[in-house]
C-alpha cells in the first residue's frame, strides 16, 4: 500500500522538488493546498491535499473531502521528497488532517473525521512513527453534534489541548469547547462554554509561568486557569484598531505575539471603524501579557493595498518573523481564485535588540496565498503557500509553493524564478550621520520625509548596498519609503537619527 501511495504522490507532485530554495508540487489538473508545516530534526513535514476544486460534494460536510486526497509528506533539508502517506478512511470516516505535533520521535496528527455519508463530523488524533507508519488513532465527539477542531497544543501535564467549535446538526447554534487528551489518545477532560458563540476556530496557548490558557478567536481572547475555570472573555482594545487575530507565538515571561491585520484609524471616530478603506489594512503584530494587555506592537506598512497576515514565528534569541499577502484582494464570487496578482511578503526582525534583519517580497506574477511560516534554529524562514496562475489557467487549480529564506533574506539555492524576489534593509536604525540601503534584485529610489510631510532626502539605490549621507539632518524621527522603477512601494517605515 505504501508503495502505491508514494507512486501516487510522485505523480501528483511531479514537477517539483528540484531545488533547495523552493518547491512546486504541481499538476495541470489538480488543485493543491498546503495548510500546515513544521520542522523536526532535519526533516520538514507538511499536510497537503490535492483534488478537484470544482467537484460538487454530496453533502456540505464533505467539501474538501470528496474529490480530494489528503496527505502527509516529509522533505529533507534540501527539500527533496523523503516520504509520504495518504490519510485513508477508518471506521466509515474520512480523516482530514489539520495540524501536527511532535513528541520525541512520534508524530501526532489532529483533524476532522467526517462520516462518508456526510452526516457527522468529529475530532481525530492519530499517531505515526518518523517513517510514517501508523501507530493508532482515536475519535472524539458526539454523533448528534458537529465538532470542528481548530488547534492542538501540549499543556504542562504533557497532554493535548484541542479547542473546537461545536455546532448542532442543523447548524442553527454553536458554542465553544475544548478537550484535554492524553498522548495515548484517551479523553481526560472536556469543557464547554455555551455563552461564547465564537466567530471561527480558536488557537490555543498555555502560558509557561501562570499556566493560564488563552483561546484566541479572531477578535476575542478567552482565558482559563490551569484547572479549566473560566476567568475572562475579552475583546482587546489596542491603541489602533486591531482585528482578526490569525497567528500567535510564545515569547517569554508569559508574553506572546499575536498576529493579524490592523486598520490604522488614528484620528477617526469609533463609529467610523466599520467603514475602513482597503488602504488602511496592514499586517500587524502585538506583544501581549498574560491578561491580553498590549505591551508593544509593530506592523508591516505596505500602503494603498489590503494586506493579510499569513504566518508568524519567533525564536528564544528574540528573532521574530511575520508576513502574509500583499495586495490581498478578495473576489467573493471566486474565493481563493481572484484574478489579481499578489505578493508574498515577510519581515524578519530581532525584537530584543530592535534590529530589522530583512524584508522579503516574492511574486507579482500570479495570485499567491500564504498558509503559514516557521523559523529554523538557524533563523531560516520556511514559507508554505499556494500559487494560482490565473492568467494562464483554464480551470481553478493552485500549485503548492514552499520556499526557504536564509538568515539574510535571500532564497537558498539556484532558482530560475529569482526575478520575482526582492528584499531590502535600512540600517543602522537608529543611526547617526549615515545609513545604508541594502537591496537585492531591483534598483529604486529612497525617499525620506520629516514628520510634517516635507521630503528632506531623495537618493537612487542600486542592486547592492547604497550609502546615504544624513549628517545634515537634525536629530529626530523621519519617515522613509523605497520605490522600485515602477514606483511600487517596496518598503516604508521610520528611521531615527540620534
Amino acid at each position: 500500500m505504501k508503495t502505491t501511495i508514494l507512486l501516487f504522490l510522485c505523480i501528483v507532485f511531479a514537477r517539483g522538488l528540484t531545488g533547495q530554495s523552493r518547491s512546486y508540487f504541481s499538476n495541470d489538473t489538480l488543485d493543491q493546498v498546503v495548510y500546515f508545516g513544521a520542522q523536526y530534526g532535519n526533516e520538514n513535514y507538511f499536510l497537503v491535499r490535492a483534488g478537484d476544486f470544482d467537484h460538487q460534494p454530496s453533502a456540505p460536510l464533505l467539501i474538501d473531502t470528496e474529490g480530494y486526497v489528503h496527505s502527509l509528506i516529509s522533505l529533507d533539508s534540501t527539500f527533496q521528497l523523503s516520504d509520504s502517506i495518504v490519510f485513508e478512511k477508518h471506521d466509515g470516516y474520512y480523516f482530514n488532517p489539520f495540524k501536527l505535533v511532535f513528541i520525541n520521535d512520534t508524530i501526532f496528527v489532529a483533524g476532522s473525521a467526517i462520516r462518508e455519508d456526510g452526516s457527522d463530523m468529529q475530532i481525530f488524533i492519530s499517531s505515526y512513527t518518523r517513517n510514517l507508519q501508523l501507530i493508532g488513532y482515536s475519535m472524539f465527539g458526539d454523533s448528534s453534534k458537529i465538532e470542528i477542531m481548530s488547534d492542538i497544543k501540549l499543556n504542562n501535564r504533557g497532554h493535548f489541548i484541542v479547542p473546537a467549535k461545536i455546532l448542532s446538526q442543523n447548524l442553527d447554534s454553536s458554542y465553544f469547547a475544548f478537550f484535554e487528551i492524553s498522548k495515548t489518545n484517551e479523553l481526560i477532560y472536556r469543557a464547554e462554554d455555551p455563552s461564547w458563540t465564537n466567530l471561527g476556530g480558536p488557537i490555543v496557548l498555555q502560558l509557561p509561568e501562570s499556566k493560564l490558557y488563552h483561546f484566541i478567536d479572531e477578535a476575542y481572547v478567552s482565558i482559563y486557569d490551569s484547572m479549566f475555570l473560566h476567568q475572562a472573555t475579552i475583546f482587546p482594545e489596542f491603541h489602533n484598531w486591531f482585528a482578526f487575530m490569525y497567528r500567535s507565538a510564545l515569547f517569554a515571561q508569559d508574553k506572546y505575539f499575536v498576529g493579524g491585520i490592523m486598520s490604522n484609524v488614528v484620528g477617526k471616530k469609533p463609529e467610523d471603524k466599520l467603514e475602513i478603506q482597503e488602504d488602511y489594512i496592514d499586517i500587524t503584530y502585538y506583544l501581549v501579557d498574560s491578561w491580553s494587555n498590549s505591551v508593544d506592537s509593530g506592523f508591516l506598512y505596505l500602503p494603498d493595498t489590503l494586506d493579510f497576515c499569513g504566518g508568524m514565528d519567533c525564536l528564544p534569541d528574540g528573532s521574530l518573523c511575520y508576513g502574509g499577502i500583499h495586495n490581498a484582494l478578495i473576489d467573493f464570487d471566486k474565493p481563493h481564485f481572484a484574478e489579481v496578482d499578489k505578493w508574498i511578503v515577510v519581515n524578519n526582525t530581532n525584537y530584543l535588540t530592535q534590529t530589522d534583519n530583512w524584508f522579503f517580497r516574492y511574486g507579482g506574477d500570479a495570485n499567491y496565498d500564504m498558509y503559514g511560516l516557521y523559523l529554523t534554529t538557524k533563523n531560516e524562514c520556511i514559507v508554505y503557500s499556494t500559487r494560482y496562475d490565473w492568467q494562464h489557467n483554464t480551470k481553478r487549480e493552485r500549485d503548492i509553493l514552499i520556499m526557504k529564506i536564509d538568515s539574510t533574506g535571500l532564497l537558498v539555492g539556484d532558482n530560475n524564478q529569482i526575478a520575482k524576489t526582492q528584499f531590502c534593509l535600512v540600517y543602522p536604525n537608529p543611526g547617526y550621520n549615515e545609513l545604508n540601503i541594502k537591496s537585492y534584485n531591483f534598483d529604486g529610489i529612497f525617499e525620506m520625509y520629516n514628520l510634517q510631510g516635507v521630503r528632506v532626502l531623495s537618493n537612487s539605490t542600486s542592486n547592492s548596498t547604497t550609502l546615504i549621507n544624513t549628517s545634515f539632518l537634525d536629530p529626530g524621527v523621519y519617515l522613509y519609503r523605497i520605490l522600485d522603477a515602477n514606483k511600487e512601494i517596496m518598503l516604508a517605515g521610520k528611521w531615527m537619527k540620534k
